[in-house]
């Protein structure tokens, strides 16, 4: 008994390897993954953001795109993306050692930031209760 908790105590007061170079990549690896599952599982696209929008815009007598919300809201959209990826990515450059280590950081966190906030926007805001599905 003594025997088994002085190896638990030896294991727990080892120096810990602080080293990310496998401990990273497979994290985002499973992240990525649970991603791709969450994804499949509860995101579907919008009939306005669908490709078949051509298709839905001449059955129902649609004329004009202004009624599709997805040209309204893709500016700001993609204004808060610039600002992100180029803004933040870029502004981290000026630090001689870790310049192109932080723009892949920031890129890094920026894409799995993005992919986690569309979920919870998602499940907070715009939740379909008829199926489940998150529509964008």
């Amino acid at each position: 008994m003594g025997n088994c908790i002085q190896s638990v105590k030896d294991l727990c007061s080892r120096p810990k390897n602080t080293n990310v170079r496998l401990s990273l990549p497979a994290v985002c690896f499973v992240w990525q993954i649970a991603m791709i599952i969450l994804f499949g599982v509860f995101i579907r696209y919008n009939e306005e953001s669908h490709t078949r929008w051509v298709e839905f815009k001449s059955s129902h007598n649609i004329t004009s795109d202004a009624e599709n919300d997805f040209y309204f809201r893709y500016p700001s959209f993609q204004d808060v993306h610039v600002m992100i990826f180029v803004g933040f990515g870029f502004l981290m450059t000026f630090l001689k050692r870790y310049s192109f280590g932080a723009v892949g950081f920031n890129f890094l966190v920026a894409a799995f930031g993005i992919q986690w906030a569309l979920l919870m926007q998602g499940w907070f805001h715009s939740l379909d209760y008829t199926d489940g599905k998150i529509k964008i």
